[in-house]
């Protein structure tokens, strides 16, 4: 008894256990949901990776959407770069320091995980709200260190923090937009001087008044032709049916979310009728992809006048309408399953690549930039676009927002100019 009394002494409070117990869980769920993503991962299995019973775990996390908040609460503490914000003499080089942070190569899963918890917001009523809220506090932080350090107004710091959220957020999706860049201190150079930019100038003028309109940043590519053969016809209008079905519910129920049964009924065909066109889900994912990346403006060249960035600022902000929600939600879609299959990876890269090099040539054709900075400008403009994919979950106010154009188009210039 007195040697069973020892070892009761010597175990742990029952509230370290506890803590222990706890961070097992959210390490085991961080990993699971980087790489499986939110849906596709069970509370039974982060349960057994934890090495927890699941009423053990609800004791801790009392639902998974609770569970993959705590997970993002954790990255976020853990980033030593966002505690450090603000408290040197060089907010620029801070601020260039939390990108450097998120890009840097060990940095994958927390990358995943940024964009996974938008991912999965959109298709989850009780997670979404809790995304957003996490994502206003991020930015209250933000502003009032810009308004704590800078003299910046209240107003122009709320425009700021929109802005340096919606760009890191395109940031994180850096192994699709150039690989080679993760890592690069050229990269986080560069936007220690873009931000420098920004804090010295807090009030840019427009670059010219607002269009009536915006042009849309995607455009329904052509169909394919449909043969004159009665029976050929008939298959390449079931085809178009299957892609846009698939299209459509990939990018409304996510990639794991969407069944072939559920593709087959919107299509109207049968499962059977459905395999004669294509041979697997993942397949209907890279023909879905191929669909999307010949819709994007920004794949064919781009006018390369003197107003160029405000016409990249135009398409930003044409992604950001209501009216895109579809293409915004596919667009991190893809991405997400561009971890999964290495055809998709590869294809997705090549997209991006050519995206990039259309901004270029239209960045030198306007005298915007040196040739040897040219490529880092316009990827920070990707960036910039797939972080406005994010914008459901960064901010839903943004959307259809005048004012989130006119930031647009004030601070462009100042990123990629």
């Amino acid at each position: 008894m007195a040697e069973g009394a020892a070892v009761r002494r010597s175990a742990p409070p029952r509230s370290q256990r506890g803590e222990e117990t706890r961070e097992r869980v959210l390490v085991a769920a961080a990993r699971l949901f980087a790489t499986q993503g939110f849906d596709a991962t069970s509370v039974e299995a982060v349960a057994d990776a934890a090495g927890i019973t699941v009423p053990g775990m609800y004791k801790h996390f009392p639902a998974k959407h609770e569970l993959l908040m705590a997970v993002a609460r954790r990255v976020t503490r853990g980033s030593v770069a966002r505690q450090a914000l603000g408290q040197g003499p060089d907010l620029a080089g801070d601020l260039a320091e939390l990108f450097g942070e998120y890009l840097a190569p060990g940095e994958v899963e927390r990358r995943r995980l940024s964009i996974e918890l938008s991912r999965a917001a959109f298709g989850d009523e009780e997670l979404r709200p809790a995304v957003v809220s996490f994502n206003a506090r991020l930015r209250e932080a933000l502003s009032e260190t810009l308004c704590a350090r800078h003299d910046i107004d209240r107003g122009e710091a709320a425009r700021l923090s929109h802005l340096l959220l919606v760009l890191l957020m395109g940031a994180v999706h850096l192994d699709t937009l150039d690989a080679e860049r993760i890592g690069d201190p050229a990269l986080v150079e560069h936007l220690r001087r873009a931000f420098a930019r920004i804090l010295a100038d807090p009030e840019p003028a427009a670059a010219r008044p607002a269009p009536a309109g915006l042009p849309p940043s995607v455009v329904d590519p052509p169909e394919d032709p449909v043969p004159s053969d009665g029976r050929r016809a008939r298959a390449v209008r079931t085809r178009q049916r299957i892609l846009r079905a698939a299209h459509d519910l990939f990018a409304l129920h996510g990639y794991d979310g969407t069944t072939i049964d559920a593709i087959a009924a919107r299509a109207e065909i049968t499962v059977p009728g459905l395999y004669r066109h294509v041979t697997s889900k993942e397949q209907l994912l890279l023909e879905v992809a191929a669909r999307a990346f010949s819709r994007y403006r920004l794949a064919r060249p781009q006018d390369g006048t003197e107003h160029t960035t405000t016409q990249l600022a135009e398409l930003l902000a044409a992604f950001s309408l209501s009216g895109e929600r579809v293409d915004r939600r596919l667009a991190i879609e893809l991405d997400f399953g561009a971890w999964r299959s290495e055809a998709l990876a590869e294809d997705l890269r090549t997209f991006h690549r050519r995206m990039r090099q259309n901004v270029e040539r239209a960045l030198v054709a306007a005298g915007v930039g040196e040739d040897e900075d040219v490529e880092l400008r316009a990827l920070v403009f990707l960036m910039l676009f797939m972080g406005i994919a994010h914008l459901d979950t960064i901010d839903p106010a943004l959307i259809d927002d005048p004012e989130w154009y006119d930031v647009l188009r004030r601070r462009l210039p100042q990123l990629v100019g």
